[in-house]
């Protein structure tokens, strides 16, 4: 049997998963990812996170060693390949020593990016990257780095899952879909933008050669196989971006077709044929991982992260046990309409407008000591029904941007395991949900670009049509009106607060 060893840095963890070539997971394991959050006092709102590479990279050997160990006698792994979260990255010195690494959550930048837009202009460097704001972006961090540290030591800038391509077979390159996110990179010539790096004299040197995800990179040198278990000479191909790959792993690689990554954060993407640039600024344009293609993003923003700390918050944990005393919690609710509004984590997609102040809560009828307590799964419920208007607020804002509807909406991550959350997606969005049965759906998506790189499967049409599947969750007849006043409601209050500064 034939294997695809698959590794993902995530924002949280650091997992390595193996597949079949019909997308079956063989054996994973996973690691938590630690950082040091620092602040600056002059600006509270800012922090920084400091990515220790060394036990980054021991974390993902670990795994992967597992991983390994744990496949079934006989099983070939026939290549080897990386995603990542996206933003982080890592600067090498000559002898290719770590002198930074910061995740995607580092904003330490922040001044840098402010910076940036004001020697090219915001609109401008929207136009070639496809991104805004630079703040927490690759571009901001190497000025930074520059101001605060010897500049001239940086020999290479790599995205973060380059850099463990890199380690895995010594080889340098970058992929278009995670070079993206640096904002050093031309999305729409698919080329490291001259023009950006002229203007912040960033020395074209220290970037990688391209190359498209899925490419054969190199093989398993003997050091990383000795690290990783994973067999020396092994084929290494170039990964892709957590986001991108995860949209593959969905199997949404034609034009027209909108996924959502319910995860951490929630990014919603529509595939396109051509670099569309949203006009206002706000909406990102990025490479998918498929050649060809293009995504326009939106993003519902700290949806799973939030309802892991509203379920500490309730249940002491967020562990598998909280997570189905949550279900079982709103399972228990009657049919009666809900009295309780959540406006805490997700978000309609508008980082120029961004409020680090704005007040967050929830709302519900008063006199909260005498009648209509809100109970536990109304609560929780209501935090679901948010992430869920959400949803559809950046799937209107992509549409109103491609003029064209949305039929169906394909969903991954591991939020999509929550029952209440995909029926209320369905009822919110009025269309039928296509729910991907694989939780890793980005490790998925790496695999499908090896098998084809293997000569497994011959493209990436027919990896996607062996290697994914869906279950269908339709809206409920008769709910969609409801849920429509409850979202507009809902859209009403978010507008207000928008505004609102604690």
């Amino acid at each position: 049997m034939d294997c695809l060893v698959t590794l993902d840095a995530g924002t949280g963890s650091g997992r390595c998963v193996a597949f079949d070539p019909r997308g079956r997971p063989l054996a994973s394991a996973q690691e938590p990812f630690h950082y040091r959050l620092f602040t600056d006092p002059s600006v509270p709102f800012v922090r920084g996170f400091d990515l220790d590479a060394g036990a980054f990279w021991a974390a993902l050997a670990r795994c992967a060693r597992a991983t390994v160990a744990a496949l079934p006698s006989g099983v070939r792994v026939r290549g080897v390949i990386a995603t990542s979260q996206r933003e982080g990255c890592v600067l090498l010195d000559a002898a290719d020593q770590v002198l930074y690494a910061g995740p995607n959550l580092d904003a330490r930048a922040f001044a840098e990016g402010i910076e940036v837009e004001e020697q090219i202009g915001a609109e401008r460097l929207h136009r070639i990257t496809g991104h805004a704001p630079p703040y927490i972006f690759p571009v901001a961090r190497y000025l930074w780095y520059r101001k605060n540290h010897d500049g001239r030591r940086v020999t290479r800038l790599f995205m973060l899952n380059d850099w463990i391509t890199f380690l895995l077979s010594g080889v340098a390159v970058a992929e278009h879909s995670n070079a993206g996110e640096s904002m050093l990179y031309d999305v729409s010539r698919r080329d490291w933008s001259a023009e950006i790096l002229d203007a912040l004299e960033i020395p074209p040197a220290i970037l990688p050669a391209l190359c498209a995800p899925g490419t054969r990179v190199g093989s398993v040198s003997a050091r990383a196989a000795a690290e990783t278990g994973i067999p020396e000479g092994t084929p290494v191909f170039a990964g892709g971006a957590d986001t991108e790959s995860a949209l593959l792993g969905s199997g949404v690689h034609e034009t027209g077709r909108t996924g959502a990554v319910l995860g951490t954060t929630s990014p919603v993407q529509t595939v396109i044929d051509h670099p569309l640039i949203d006009p206002r600024g706000n909406l990102w344009t990025s490479c998918h991982v498929v050649p060809g293609r293009w995504v326009l993003e939106s993003n519902a923003g700290d949806t799973g992260d939030s309802y892991r700390w509203l379920l500490e918050l309730m249940f002491g944990t967020s562990d598998a046990g909280a997570y189905a005393g949550a279900e079982e919690a709103m399972r228990a609710l009657d049919s009666a309409p809900r009295q309780v509004y959540c406006h805490l984590g997700p978000v309609i997609f508008n980082l120029r407008e961004m409020n680090p102040l704005k007040p967050a809560g929830m709302l519900f009828r008063f006199p909260l000591l005498h009648v209509d307590r809100p109970l536990r799964g109304e609560i929780l419920h209501a935090f679901l029904e948010s992430v869920a208007f959400a949803i559809r607020g950046n799937c209107e804002q992509i549409s109103a941007a491609t003029g064209q509807p949305m039929p169906v909406l394909t969903v991954s991550g591991g939020m999509v395991q929550s029952p209440t959350l995909t029926r209320l997606l369905a009822n919110t969005l009025g269309v039928p949900l296509a729910v991907s049965t694989v939780i890793e759906s980005a490790s998925l998506g790496c695999a499908i670009l090896a098998a084809v790189g293997a000569g497994l499967h011959a493209d990436v049409a027919e990896a996607v049509a062996a290697m994914t599947r869906h279950r269908q969750v339709d809206p409920v007849a008769g709910a969609t009106g409801e849920y429509d006043e409850r979202y507009h409601k809902w859209r009403e209050v978010y507008g207000r607060l928008a505004d609102w500064m604690l």
